[in-house]
Parts: structure tokens; sequence; C-alpha cells
């Protein structure tokens, strides 16, 4: 499957959202991961990664995020529809410790927690 540009989370203000307080945004999340979502009334998803800086390098961080652009490109279909999501990645070290496929079962985890 193709990620298309829409489907990102670009614009500052669409990534401002997920941090005030009264605008129901739901938080929940694993010892790798935590996703903010919110309901966008839209017929395709959004999301948008972030990794804080004193995790790692920026080699790491790029790494990190392209893993998880890749998991969400290719299990779309697992994903529930009409929600953007904030991806952060809590813990770098488990990207060295952990293979691709742990990586994606426990972001699918928290996926199937969202319906």
């Amino acid at each position: 499957m193709k990620l298309y540009s829409k489907e990102r989370l670009k614009h500052r203000n669409d990534i401002t959202v997920f941090f005030n307080k009264n605008n129901g945004v739901r938080r929940i999340s694993n010892s790798l991961y935590t996703i903010f979502l919110l309901k966008n009334n839209r017929l395709y998803s959004r999301f948008a990664v972030a990794i804080k800086k004193n995790k790692t390098n920026s080699v790491g961080r790029n790494r990190a995020k392209r893993i998880v652009r890749e998991i969400y490109r290719s299990s779309k279909d697992k994903i529930p529809v009409g929600y953007d999501y904030f991806i952060i990645i809590n813990r770098f070290d488990s990207y060295y410790s952990h293979s691709y496929n742990d990586c994606k079962r426990d972001l699918l985890n928290l996926f199937q927690k969202v319906s």
C-alpha cells in the first residue's frame, strides 16, 4: 500500500490540537510507544511520529521514525480509520534489541485498543 501525503499530519495547528486539554484526545501507551488519538471525521486516518532529542542522535531518531512509518504504511488495513494519530516513541534502545516484527506487533496491539 502507498502512503499518501494527505495521511500525514504536517501542519503545526494539526499537531498542537493534541496538547490542548479540552478537546477529547485519548491516550494509549505501552513501554515502547504512546499514541494520542483524536477523531477527525474523515474517511482516512492521518498520523505524525515523534521522538525526543535526548533519546539518541539524529541517525537513530530518523531510523526509529522510518520504522514506525513503514509499520503504519504496511498495516493500514489493520488500523482504525477516521482518527488523527500522534505516535511518540518512548524507548529507542529497544529498536536495537527488538526485531522489526516485535516493534510491529507492539504498535499494532496499541492500535487494536482504539476501537
